[in-house]
């Protein structure tokens, strides 16, 4: 009864128009609510999670992806890769991967 209850309250929430993190927020306060959880676990645990070195990765991922959108590194690697290999069979295939690869290396990523 409780998960029908829930589906058709995110249904009309979001008929009305309402943001979709605000939706997300009040179930999961209703839920803990329903779960008997004491209010202060979550802000325990909230500060908890933000207090975390890995937290200040998010704000300056984003700044990074920001900084090589602005400077148009992009089209520039791209340019790159087709020069270097463009003009082998597959070329534009290649030229895909090699960019990729390159990118992964600028972010971090693995």
């Amino acid at each position: 009864m409780t998960t029908l209850l829930l589906i058709v309250l995110i249904a009309v929430l979001t008929l009305f128009g309402t943001p979709l993190f605000v939706i997300i927020s009040g179930i999961a306060l209703l839920l803990f609510h329903l779960a008997e959880i004491d209010s202060s676990a979550l802000i325990i645990e909230l500060y908890r999670l933000t207090s975390q070195p890995i937290f200040l990765a998010i704000p300056l991922f984003t700044f990074a992806g920001y900084l090589l959108a602005e400077s148009q590194t992009p089209r520039r690697l791209v340019n790159l890769s087709k020069a270097l290999i463009g003009w082998l069979p597959a070329g534009l295939a290649i030229v895909a991967l090699v960019s990729c690869a390159l990118f992964t290396a600028f972010t971090g990523a693995s």
